[in-house]
């Protein structure tokens, strides 16, 4: 095994110590429970050390360690990113908890697949390392966490025009919860092309990392539109919120329709992060 120092003058740690750091990382439970992120992980860190980090591109990685086929297109899907952010977030917890001494602190900029070793005990890296493990794209998971995804509806009308007013209406909504403070959301292309492979959505949660869904179906006979909704807490299975609208649909309503629809469920995840969010503040005046 090669122990020569691979890092900047300030960082010099040998690439047994890193490895030594991944088999820390990877006693913690999300890590030990998840073997993408571990495989992701090791893929990135072992690429880096061996002198091969200009290799670690958005396409090899979902080639070599999602296992994607040659044809994948990373602009049409985006699970690597999304396996990118959960892995940031695992690193962030790790730190800030169990790995809260180590001297080596290993990061996945945002916006990057090439890992940083920091050492701890060098103040200008204790800076960066802080900063990096508060930031909000590298924040801890916890249950207050509202990260939500858009599930392809059931459409059992075969109709162009059925099926183009579904898919439009996810597509609305992954938008518009875009805009929402404090609630994150997983693409909705990306787990439209995991949904077919992953039919349970409470696996899918797992797997991608999200924990609430907005889910329906969509029937159309004639133009008499019926539009199921709900937003489902996937741990749980627990619908949080359940309604169904019916309406008449035209080619030229169908935008105003969306909206109309679309508005509806972003109130619910609003008023689902306003429940969390009072519900935290009574835990912190209580002193739990």
């Amino acid at each position: 095994m090669n122990n020569s120092a691979f890092a900047e003058p300030d960082c010099l740690f040998s690439v047994t110590a890193v490895e030594q750091e991944l088999e820390n990382i990877f006693r913690a439970p999300y890590f030990a429970e998840s073997p993408i992120l571990k495989k992701f992980l090791s893929f990135v860190v072992e690429e880096t050390i061996h002198g091969r980090s200009n290799c670690l591109k958005e396409y090899t990685i979902a080639i070599k360690v999602l296992e994607k086929p040659l044809n994948f297109n990373p602009q049409e899907n985006g699970i690597v990113r999304i396996h990118a952010g959960r892995l940031r977030r695992a690193l962030s917890r790790y730190y800030s908890e169990m790995g809260n001494h180590d001297q080596i602190v290993i990061t996945i900029p945002k916006g990057k697949y090439v890992p940083g070793f920091a050492n701890r005990l060098n103040p200008l890296d204790a800076v960066l390392i802080d900063r990096e493990l508060h930031d909000d794209s590298f924040v801890t998971d916890d249950s207050d966490s509202i990260i939500v995804a858009v599930l392809p509806f059931i459409c059992s009308s075969k109709t162009g025009l059925a099926n183009s007013f579904a898919d439009g209406l996810c597509l609305q909504m992954s938008s518009a919860l875009m805009r929402l403070t404090h609630i994150s959301v997983i693409a909705y292309q990306a787990v439209k092309n995991l949904v077919v492979s992953q039919p349970d959505y409470k696996e899918l949660g797992a797997f991608v990392g999200f924990n609430y869904i907005i889910t329906g179906g969509v029937q159309l006979l004639k133009h008499n539109l019926r539009v199921h909704m709900q937003l489902v807490e996937c741990a749980s299975y627990k619908q949080i919120w359940s309604e169904t609208f019916e309406r008449t649909l035209t080619s030229s309503n169908l935008f105003e329709i969306e909206d109309e629809l679309c508005w509806y469920a972003v109130s619910q995840v609003t008023e689902l992060g306003v429940r969390k969010y009072n519900d935290h503040k009574m835990l912190v005046h209580s002193g739990v």
